[in-house]
């Protein structure tokens, strides 16, 4: 194994761009020097990228160039990332009808198309284009995020997946990178002793992993002693992050989480060295909080809409990430001046809308599952909201020896009141997950 920090970035990583015909040392370099930005910079590095963009996309993306003209607008009228709110907000659903024959670029070389495809989160598994500048620039990002941690290029990491690694590439990619790919299915005991156990002999500066397997994980943990080993940081991302699960996590590893998130949509974002918030890779991707009604959110939650700068084979314009953040517009103690998300609160479907109109979301119920009555906290260890047609909502539960009917009782009651519809409870031996292994807290049916 490689380990020299100098070696990876100086020549493992220009390497790998020659061979595989991307630039991500180059965007690495860029980046770190990009990351104290003073507002006035990024905003006119945004802006000339947009222009950029706007008029590539008018000029070879068909959805486009019509949906400009429908509305009388040409590239001139799109000059800073505020004319975006001229533009309509683009969805999946949109792409997924329209073809993506109709948002993709004409005369981009098929050598520098990238398949890409995204994860699911919304059970919406989703095939796009990409080109390998905007896939360098990805890397170079996650890299940059990845050093805020303390970790840098060489030093060992671990990855838990719930699924094999059997690429031969990706497990080249491994072994050059210094990366331990385990996975973390079946979802027991002796695996996780065996995860564990791979963990302490390897000693990896950084676990990567999805927080609801993490979770699990740390709580096995937690009560086996002979497992000491601490990273200098955990990296989560894919599912939200609530705060009792970072709770659990930080406590059984005895180190900081640093959460992240992306998507197609060219949002990429990094929690800050100081705890206090996400900042937005903007140099990547333009980042709009917008309300209900389209207008833009300074300070509060709205739905996050983004705009990829990089990617011309299938540009992503104002596109609904189907995800809600709260943003801030007070100064960042880290010194930087990238937009500032104060919380991730997940997918616009991971929200339960009551028939009186009132709203919950996963913070909800993990609140109420952490609380102080001590026969409910440790005896529930997974929940799922099913929010059936008829109006009723299921509680899906994974209990342990803990549970009794008491507690199932307090439970309905306790929602029953809450929500003003009949509650019922289902005991599984595991919930159900979607095709890429991640799990929906709320379902409406």
């Amino acid at each position: 194994m490689i380990s020299n920090h100098c070696v990876q970035e100086r020549v493992i990583l220009p390497l790998g761009d020659i061979l595989t015909g991307q630039s991500v040392s180059k965007y690495l370099r860029f980046l770190q020097k990009s990351r104290y930005w003073s507002r006035e910079e990024i905003d006119r590095f945004q802006n000339e990228r947009l222009r950029l963009l706007i008029t590539h996309a008018y000029g070879h993306v068909p959805f486009y160039r019509e949906e400009m003209d429908k509305l009388q607008l040409t590239p001139a009228d799109i000059r800073t990332k505020e004319d975006l709110r001229l533009l309509p907000i683009v969805t999946k659903a949109m792409i997924k009808k329209e073809g993506i024959e109709r948002f993709k670029a004409a005369g981009i070389p098929e050598k520098s198309i990238v398949q890409g495809t995204s994860s699911g989160s919304t059970g919406e598994p989703f095939r796009y284009l990409t080109t390998k500048d905007d896939y360098s620039v990805n890397i170079a990002a996650n890299l940059r995020g990845w050093y805020d941690m303390g970790w840098r290029l060489g030093d060992r990491y671990v990855k838990l997946s719930q699924n094999p690694r059997n690429n031969p590439v990706k497990r080249l990619q491994d072994y050059m990178t210094n990366n331990l790919y385990l996975a973390t299915n079946p979802l027991t005991d002796e695996n996780f002793a065996n995860v564990l156990r791979q963990i302490e002999s390897y000693k990896p500066r950084v676990i990567r992993c999805y927080p609801d397997p993490l979770l699990l994980l740390a709580r096995y943990k937690r009560v086996h002693p002979e497992f000491a080993w601490s990273p200098v940081a955990i990296t989560t991302t894919g599912n939200t992050l609530f705060p009792e699960t970072r709770k659990e996590i930080e406590e059984a590893w005895g180190c900081k989480v640093f959460d992240s998130y992306s998507c197609e949509g060219n949002s990429c974002v990094f929690e800050c060295p100081t705890h206090t918030c996400y900042h937005s890779t903007e140099e990547y991707g333009i980042s709009e909080v917008v309300d209900e009604q389209g207008n833009p959110v300074k300070k509060g939650v709205g739905r996050l809409v983004s705009t990829s700068l990089w990617n011309m084979a299938q540009p992503f314009i104002r596109y609904d990430t189907q995800d809600f953040v709260e943003v801030d517009d007070t100064p960042c103690e880290c010194g930087r001046e990238h937009l500032k998300i104060v919380r991730i609160l997940g997918r616009d479907n991971d929200v339960l809308v009551m028939p009186s109109g009132r709203r919950f979301i996963v913070h909800n119920f993990t609140v109420f599952f952490q609380t102080d009555i001590p026969e409910l906290k440790r005896s529930i260890d997974q929940f799922q909201v099913v929010k059936q047609k008829s109006g009723c909502v299921v509680f899906r539960l994974v209990v342990n020896e803990n549970y009794d009917t008491e507690v199932g009782n307090y439970i309905i009651r306790f929602w029953q009141q809450e929500f003003g519809v009949p509650v019922t409870i289902e005991l599984l031996a595991e919930l159900p997950v979607l095709h890429n292994n991640k799990r929906h807290f709320i379902i409406s049916e």
